[in-house]
């Protein structure tokens, strides 16, 4: 089954084998008048492939979302100033904020504090696996179909502000953070291409982004003063 999509502003069509990809894409349909600028397939080969690298025993259909989402971003990176980062990245006040830590460390945990004391002032743009794109010298944060299993999520694009490396403590605080290890920190939460040219399109994408958007250092205990704390620190109250 062939259909367009539109995903980070970018319209292309894929060849779906299974419901289960179909039923995740289904919120970035493209319209009808909208003429897709690449084509994406999903072959036995592909979803092999990612068999082999995935720890788990996964089911093929929930493979092929998974070889979708590696082949349209190795596109929209070399073609459209575009990477994935694997956060949880949240839109308040129409602005974009990313929490990155390693697995287990409570990035939805932080979420749910930032929308139990902001509200509807807080939307999810995409709880695992949102796309940073440059567009005319400024980064957005675009929402995906790839959520992550709790499918926290919306199809909006938001300007990036302020990305906040995430740790646990006793005391919840907010500081910069050394710049030498952002880049690699960076680097450990996306997908990275064996490409030598690729790879350096990635790396200018990192810089420009870091040069734009604010970094942080956030300790939390996950109370409920951890949301305020972080959220007067980037607004430098």
């Amino acid at each position: 089954m062939i259909f367009n999509y539109k995903i980070a502003d970018i319209v292309f069509s894929a060849d779906i084998n299974y419901r289960y990809t179909f039923e995740n894409m289904q919120d970035y349909r493209a319209d009808k008048d909208e003429i897709p600028e690449f084509a994406l397939e999903v072959t036995e080969a592909d979803i092999e492939n990612e068999r082999v690298l995935s720890p788990y025993d996964v089911p093929a259909y929930v493979l092929e979302f998974t070889a979708l989402y590696r082949k349209y971003i190795y596109i929209v990176m070399d073609r459209y100033d575009a990477f994935f980062f694997h956060c949880s990245a949240i839109c308040v006040d129409n602005q974009a904020i990313m929490f990155t830590a390693q697995s287990g460390t409570g990035k939805s945990t932080h979420r749910n504090i930032w929308i139990k004391n902001f509200g509807d002032r807080v939307t999810v743009i995409n709880d695992d696996k949102p796309i940073v794109r440059k567009i005319d010298g400024v980064f957005y944060v675009y929402g995906t179909p790839w959520k992550g299993k709790e499918g926290f999520g919306e199809n909006i694009r938001v300007p990036a502000k302020a990305l906040c490396f995430l740790s646990r403590a006793e005391q919840n605080s907010i500081g910069p953070i050394d710049t030498i290890s952002i880049v690699s920190k960076m680097l450990n939460q996306t997908v990275r291409p064996s490409q030598p040219e690729l790879m350096g399109k990635l790396l200018d994408l990192i810089d420009g982004f870091l040069n734009q958007v604010d970094c942080y250092d956030l300790r939390v205990n996950m109370n409920d003063d951890a949301a305020v704390v972080a959220y007067n620190g980037i607004k430098g109250i």
